[in-house]
């Protein structure tokens, strides 16, 4: 896996059992792999914003998708063919190499504008 991924979750008003366990099994992950640096695991959320038709989105990095493979036995890795952008909806850094915050794109809203 040389992508990031993103692992999408039914939206939830109360704290997602997934969610959480998702975190933990990265977390053991990340701290069995001695830290590595490269790995970060992001939240966000996808949808028109009404809690009834949005989704939680989990992304992983590269490395963090590697690392944390055993998630993908249970959770779906949806490949990215780009880095999520920092002003996705709720976009948070939840741990990992804070390095990472620097790979995520400027904006959803200028991807048109960029000349590839």
């Amino acid at each position: 896996m040389s992508s990031w991924n993103r692992i999408v979750l039914p939206f939830t008003q109360e704290i997602s059992p997934d969610m959480v366990k998702i975190g933990e099994i990265a977390w053991d992950c990340y701290r069995r792999a001695g830290e590595p640096q490269g790995f970060a695991m992001f939240h966000a959320t996808e949808g028109p914003g009404d809690g009834e038709h949005d989704k939680w989105i989990v992304y992983l990095t590269p490395v963090a998708s590697e690392v944390c493979r055993e998630i993908s036995e249970t959770y779906t890795f949806e490949p990215c063919s780009r880095p999520p952008a920092r002003d996705e909806p709720n976009m948070t850094y939840v741990f990992g190499d804070p390095r990472m915050k620097g790979q995520l794109r400027d904006s959803v809203d200028t991807d048109h504008l960029v000349v590839t």
